[in-house]
């Protein structure tokens, strides 16, 4: 089985570098990588949760992609748990709903030879009642898993980059953590999947991987105050599966832009609409 993870596209109506990288990276993922499933793990739209227009674009562009495909939300597509989310943006259900009617479920289980599970990071400790009902789910999914191989995908990681402020806008809540991975602690998880960092970079967590998916649209030059040593080079990753063990490989294409968000007009843009300042 092979997998490909796309991660942080930040899909824009009004076009642009990020637009374009994907355009770029779809037939590469199409012809050559030619995966069973395709997994974007958060941050379809470039900075609105609000935007139909750019969920149109983004849904349009990524049904171009020949394999399956899932999707998980993350914050700039239904906002973010915390006192503070960025923009103010925070997780709602109106943002959730609209998010699912556009790319479907918001958290997910794909069985074959390996198991695949898809979560929300984002509704994590918010209350809402997509959160419990996620937690009510979860509680199904040791029994459909059975004994296979496990690929756990969410838009934040489970564990924050040392020494990140804000827990929340950087990973996953301690407490709903510490929660799902009693969840998931019966099951054979292999790896743990998730975007948000900008940047490629393989971790460990017991005997699972923790990998974390670059950007196909930006490419992170400031992450050195989250994470410090990850690749900082727009690309996917790539899944291999088999007998039981699955290998990860970082892959890109010649041409790709790498800008940070702040240097792209459509990023900016879009920010200030829903009320985010930049400094001078």
């Amino acid at each position: 089985m092979r997998i490909v993870q796309i991660s942080d596209t930040h899909l824009s109506h009004l076009g642009g570098p990020t637009n374009d990288n994907l355009e770029r990276l779809i037939p590469f993922v199409n012809d050559q990588l030619r995966p069973d499933l395709v997994v974007h793990s958060g941050d379809v739209l470039i900075a609105n949760p609000d935007s139909a227009a750019d969920r149109a674009t983004a849904r349009e562009l990524l049904s171009r992609i020949s394999a399956p495909l899932r999707v998980v939300p993350g914050n700039h597509d239904i906002g973010e748990p915390g006192d503070e989310p960025w923009g103010g943006l925070g997780a709602t259900s109106a943002r959730v709903a609209a998010f699912t009617g556009a790319f479907g479920p918001d958290h997910w289980l794909e069985l074959g030879d390996y198991a695949v599970i898809g979560l929300n990071s984002e509704v994590l400790s918010t209350g809402l009642p997509e959160e419990q009902a996620q937690w009510d789910w979860l509680e199904s999914v040791p029994v459909q898993v059975g004994g296979r191989p496990v690929l756990v995908f969410s838009h934040k990681p489970f564990w924050p980059a040392a020494p990140a402020p804000g827990e929340n806008a950087w990973s996953i809540p301690g407490l709903e953590r510490y929660r799902l991975l009693r969840a998931l602690a019966s099951l054979d998880v292999r790896v743990f999947g998730h975007g948000h960092l900008h940047q490629f970079s393989i971790g460990r967590y017991g005997d699972a991987l923790t990998v974390t998916a670059p950007s196909t649209g930006f490419a992170g030059r400031d992450v050195e105050r989250l994470a410090g040593h990850g690749l900082q080079q727009a690309g996917v990753v790539e899944y291999r599966c088999e007998d039981g063990d699955v290998d990860v490989y970082f892959r890109s294409v010649p041409g790709l832009a790498e800008r940070s968000p702040f240097d792209t007009e459509q990023f900016v843009s879009t920010a200030r609409e829903v009320g985010v300042t930049f400094g001078a």
